[in-house]
């Protein structure tokens, strides 16, 4: 492992002075990557402060363990999915935590990667999973979905246009092992010049499915509540407009008071607003940032505060 794996993380000014109430408190990383929105938190932290990071990759908690600095707060690496981030805290006796962050995107690591199979830049294994001791690679996936299972992930994760004719054709090139090989076989269907765009969505919406992405956010977002201390944060960095939806519409949720259908004299559902908005809208990067470092393009930094506490 060497230093290629850090990369610059998106939106690490605005994070910071967003998640960071509380200089000594808990904050956990919940997709530690390059570790590089880790080093920027625990730099705003004390030595009574703690901070976790939180990686289903091996290579990621790896690299950091190896490379972060030793002062300041107590750190924690663990080796697990973030939507199982609830474990990783009562492993460590830890109740309440002031910040969530959750920086949804690949690591520079995991694109530039060849054996790791996320861009369909160049050639590389049809691999796409986040953690290498998960079975399915999305070469096991195209082979062993039907046709029409295989167009709704097409049409729900990359908004594919007429998917069932495109999971036919990619059902028709069966085996697909490289990227080489899925991008000549829509070139077969759709002609040389198919659009870059369509290919990258194909892409998105096999590497979604293959790593669970969007059932792990949700899983996430479900329990992150409970965690959180009142007045801590919530922090996460979405890249595509699937992920940004389901973190808004969580949000709004969690700011209604009551769900109790119109017309009841008296509210029966007990709901209490748990969330409450920091930024208005999607934080999104500045144009020097993007010239620095084009990923950053489609990043959009959503940040809520917990104002209740269940039952109150």
């Amino acid at each position: 492992m060497n230093r290629e794996f850090y990369h610059e993380p998106v939106l690490k000014n605005e994070v910071t002075e967003l998640l960071v109430t509380r200089t000594g408190g808990v904050y956990v990383d919940c997709t530690l990557g390059g570790g590089g929105h880790f080093r920027a938190v625990a730099e705003k932290l004390d030595s009574s402060a703690t901070v976790i990071g939180i990686d289903r990759d091996q290579d990621a908690i790896a690299w950091n363990k190896s490379h972060m600095p030793a002062p300041g707060p107590s750190m924690i690496f663990e080796l697990e999915r973030f939507s199982q981030f609830d474990k990783v805290l009562q492993k460590h006796q830890i109740n309440s935590v002031d910040g969530f962050l959750l920086d949804l995107g690949l690591s520079s690591f995991q694109i530039d990667n060849v054996e790791r199979g996320f861009s369909y830049m160049q050639d590389s294994s049809l691999d796409m999973r986040m953690s290498v001791s998960d079975e399915a690679t999305a070469s096991d996936l195209l082979e062993e979905t039907g046709e029409e299972e295989l167009a709704d992930l097409l049409s729900r994760y990359g908004e594919i246009k007429n998917p069932l004719r495109m999971a036919e054709a990619i059902k028709s090139c069966v085996p697909l092992r490289t990227s080489s090989d899925l991008r000549k076989c829509l070139s077969r269907e759709y002609g040389p010049n198919l659009d870059v765009k369509i290919i990258a969505r194909v892409f998105q919406s096999l590497r979604i499915a293959v790593n669970d992405e969007l059932g792990e956010l949700r899983r996430f977002l479900d329990k992150a509540i409970s965690f959180l201390s009142k007045g801590g944060r919530l922090a996460v960095i979405a890249y595509h407009s699937l992920e940004d939806r389901m973190v808004k519409e969580f949000i709004r949720e969690q700011e209604q008071s009551c769900i109790c259908p119109p017309g009841l004299p008296v509210c029966r559902c007990s709901k209490s607003t748990m969330l409450k908005r920091v930024t208005k809208g999607a934080v999104k990067a500045s144009q020097e940032e993007i010239g620095s470092n084009p990923r950053s393009r489609s990043a959009r930094l959503r940040v809520a505060e917990k104002v209740g506490v269940a039952g109150e």
